[in-house]
């Protein structure tokens, strides 16, 4: 399943399931849209009622969120991405009016899955629980950030394993958070060994070349696993968070301004 295999791609690569909702996104749009009446006006203020066109980025806007995407792609990570029917890309929005309705739809077609037995009530069980964690942690971040996002990806599907994911601000249409994946490890897979400074070496040097988060005088201010946390050595509020590929030694995220910050607390309240 599609869904399992974005799981897979976070896991690896040290990302909690709270960061991603494109899964849940591409498996239930089919059921979104079908939901949303036709030629019904929502309004912005009604916080109970989501329309299709509050969570779908399409058209124009679609476009200049993919070109975005495209440009932080080669120019941070030299990567290029070639468009297929196993590698699409992506878009939705995420804040506290279209959460509610994704958790919705979400539940009904888990259950309509089950109805269907075509899957069994364990797997139930477990989609259900991973959805309500899930939404509860992306309606949190989104919380404590004040800001919707646009979440973005290019995603892979059938023998397609890799997977570059993208969180907008809703307000500044800036990059605040960014995942790539070049594929899933294999189980006979090892981890690098790269120490601590190496770590930092490499998150430096990143910093560094791409400016991040404007950082001027980068200091280190956490390392949790492949995770490394910064601060302006004379602005404490400005953060930036880098993540490391453990297979590859190479930086496989980041993440800047109040996301950097939320991420940083979150790990340091971890028990």
């Amino acid at each position: 399943m599609f869904s399992k295999k974005l799981t897979a791609v976070l896991v690896a690569l040290g990302v909690v399931a709270s960061t991603s909702a494109l899964f849940n996104e591409i498996n239930i749009k089919g059921a979104f849209a079908d939901s949303v009446k036709q030629n019904v006006v929502y309004t912005k203020d009604n916080a109970s009622v989501a329309s299709k066109d509050d969570f779908d980025v399409t058209g124009a806007e679609e476009e200049a969120y993919r070109d975005k995407s495209l440009e932080v792609l080669k120019n941070y990570f030299n990567i290029s991405v070639k468009e297929n029917e196993n590698f699409k890309f992506s878009a939705c929005v995420l804040n506290e009016k279209t959460l509610d309705e994704l958790k919705v739809k979400e539940k009904e077609t888990i259950k309509e899955l089950y109805d269907n037995k075509e899957i069994a009530k364990e797997e139930y069980d477990e989609r259900i629980a991973f959805s309500e964690k899930n939404n509860d942690g992306l309606k949190n971040r989104v919380e404590k950030l004040k800001h919707g996002m646009i979440q973005t990806g290019w995603v892979g599907v059938n023998n397609e394993n890799k997977c570059y994911m993208f969180d907008f601000n809703e307000n500044t249409k800036e990059v605040d958070s960014v995942l790539v994946s070049e594929g899933i490890p294999k189980e006979s897979d090892v981890p690098l060994k790269i120490s601590e400074e190496e770590l930092k070496n490499t998150a430096e040097a990143f910093i560094k070349q791409h400016k991040l988060g404007d950082l001027e005088n980068p200091k280190c201010i956490l390392v949790k696993g492949k995770r490394l946390f910064y601060q302006d050595e004379n602005d404490s509020s400005k953060k930036v968070e880098v993540g490391i590929n453990s297979f590859t030694g190479k930086v496989s995220s980041f993440s800047v301004k109040e996301y950097a910050d939320f991420e940083y607390n979150r790990v340091i309240n971890e028990k």
